[in-house]
């Protein structure tokens, strides 16, 4: 992303005009989204009938998936790198939506009345918008995760300058920024640097261990075979630099496999407390065209050497048919180790459907958790938390015409002493309304509860703890329409005490059809971060206040960066 340059709390963007090229970058993100998978069972039933009928190719499964509603509750890199794959083209521009456009249906009352609520904290940008000069219109920075070490905190995001519309070796849909400071100020990094014979494709997360070391992970695009794999990369120096990211699993260049929406973890070893491994969970569909079996999986990578090595285990898999639109999956998987003892957790929501005939029948939703008391070597049976209603009509959050948010169930999960804690958010109550649910007894039980209420939505809930209590950040939709971040805390999880985060409400953005021409439909990110170091919290989130004025929008348009704030 060209050079460095410190970015302050007072900078300002004005409006600014671009004489370049249309290229596009995130509708690479939009592609990769949706992980389908394919053998195995789950809890010990078989959830899939197998294949059936003439053995197919990886080309024809990709256009299988891309049929049923799986690809839809993909990311957008993983539903871009489904279609590159379906069709054979690197073009990364994310086309029509599967069903057409979406219907302008508003998802509450409008007025003209923000956020009543003072803003509590600072606000500063992240990423550098003077850096988005690669390709017109290919401006959006979105998709936060924070990893922190002392005063060093190191902010990954979804960028989409720093590709064309086609893919080439040069392409790269991760970003990054650091700060020196504790968060008072931001250098823009760049892109995280590519893996050769791969492409990141997005979705960071990130974490640090008690050395001070960070890791991130992001997904990576094999140019080989079109496989979407997971890749991690260190730094050593408070994520200043990065180094070349590692592929925590290459499956045979005959498979076809995508992986999706991955999350890294750091915490003791069991049995070795001294040591921190590293732990990666995602989700992934496979297709072996040799024998025509195909699986949905929630696999689980783990490193004992800061992530020169990786081992892969499953926490659970399904079977999957090949033809019909029925199947099972999870998504957006979050893992979390336990400082006391080191076991391992691994939360996600199950997606599923029995539709042999496509009739379109809808998803059954819920959230899951599974346990691994060794390394994460094995798993015990998952528990189902909570059975989960859509949080959105057709999941997307109306912001206006052609402003659309994208949403899923996403959960959050954090530790509190003998507590887990997870949240997400669900429609069970007529609006997206946070959803929390508390364990004290190891995650075999759950007790849910809504801690949101009213006629707005909140969605993309981030969870973090500490000796204070639970900090719950999210997106809140206005009564006009426009969003704000807000982060309810509370000391035992029974009742929060909520503050606004952004010192400014904002709009979405044009989302139907795409402002950004390699962006998918609808997207504005999937989740959002929070953080804490035990006397900190920190927060990072996609924010669409800054606003951008070229010869396509002489009128000007609101501008998707990162923004951030400490408390």
């Amino acid at each position: 992303m060209g050079r460095l340059r410190k970015i302050s709390m007072s900078d300002r963007v004005p409006g600014r005009r671009r004489i370049s090229a249309p290229v596009s970058i995130l509708a690479v993100a939009v592609v990769a989204v949706a992980t389908v998978a394919v053998t195995g069972t789950f809890t010990g039933a078989s959830a899939g009938s197998g294949a059936s009928g003439p053995v197919m190719t990886r080309q024809q499964f990709a256009q299988h998936v891309l049929s049923t509603q799986a690809a839809q509750v993909m990311t957008a890199p993983a539903q871009t790198a489904l279609r590159m794959l379906a069709t054979g083209s690197k073009e990364l521009s994310p086309g029509l939506p599967p069903h057409g456009l979406p219907a302008a249906t508003q998802s509450g009352p409008a007025s003209k009345a923000g956020n009543p609520l003072k803003p509590a904290f600072a606000n500063v940008r992240v990423n550098d918008p003077a850096q988005d000069t690669n390709q017109i219109d290919q401006t959006t920075q979105s998709e936060t995760a924070i990893a922190v070490s002392g005063s060093h905190v190191a902010v990954g995001y979804n960028d989409s300058q720093q590709t064309l519309l086609f893919m080439t070796a040069g392409s790269n849909l991760t970003g990054f920024s650091f700060s020196t400071n504790g968060g008072a100020s931001f250098t823009d990094g760049g892109a995280l640097p590519n893996t050769p014979e791969f492409a990141n494709f997005g979705d960071p997360w990130l974490t640090s261990t008690r050395a001070g070391n960070m890791y991130f992970s992001n997904l990576a695009l094999d140019f080989f075979n079109g496989n979407l794999d997971v890749a991690v990369a260190p730094s050593v120096n408070g994520g200043q630099n990065w180094g070349t990211p590692v592929p925590v699993f290459r499956p045979p260049s005959s498979i076809f496999y995508s992986g999706d929406k991955p999350a890294i973890a750091a915490g003791p070893a069991p049995g070795a407390p001294a040591r921190d491994n590293l732990y990666v969970a995602y989700d992934d569909s496979s297709f072996n065209p040799v024998t025509g079996k195909a699986f949905n999986g929630l696999p689980v990578a783990r490193s004992i050497d800061g992530g020169a090595t990786w081992k892969l285990a499953y926490a659970a898999r399904f079977q999957q048919p090949t033809r019909g639109c029925s199947f099972s999956q999870f998504i957006g998987a979050t893992p979390i180790v336990n400082p006391a003892n080191g076991t391992l957790y691994v939360v996600a929501e199950k997606l599923a459907v029995t539709d042999p005939h496509c009739q379109g029948l809808p998803l059954q939703r819920s959230e899951w958790i599974f346990q691994s008391a060794n390394g994460g070597r094995t798993f015990g049976p998952g528990v189902q938390i909570a059975s989960v209603t859509e949080a959105v009509p057709n999941g997307l959050l109306f912001l206006g015409p052609g402003k659309y948010m994208r949403d899923l169930e996403f959960p959050a999960i954090a530790l509190r002493g003998n507590s887990i804690n997870v949240a997400w958010n669900d429609g069970a109550l007529g609006h997206s309304h946070i959803r929390l649910a508390t364990s004290t007894d190891g995650g075999h039980t759950w007790a849910a509860r809504f801690v949101t209420h009213g006629s707005g939505d909140e969605v993309q809930p981030a969870l973090s703890a500490d000796r204070s209590g639970i900090h719950l950040l999210y997106y809140q939709r206005n009564p006009d329409n426009t969003l704000d971040v807000l982060v309810g805390n509370s000391p035992n999880g029974t009742g929060f005490t909520t503050k606004r985060v952004t010192t400014q409400s904002f709009p979405g953005t044009l989302t139907v059809p795409q402002f950004d021409p390699i962006i998918a439909f609808a997207y504005m990110g999937d989740y959002i971060a929070n953080v804490s170091d035990g006397v900190h919290q920190y927060f990072a989130w996609g924010d669409n206040r800054d606003h951008i004025t070229n010869f396509l929008y002489p009128n000007g348009r609101n501008d998707p960066n990162v923004f951030f704030a400490r408390s």
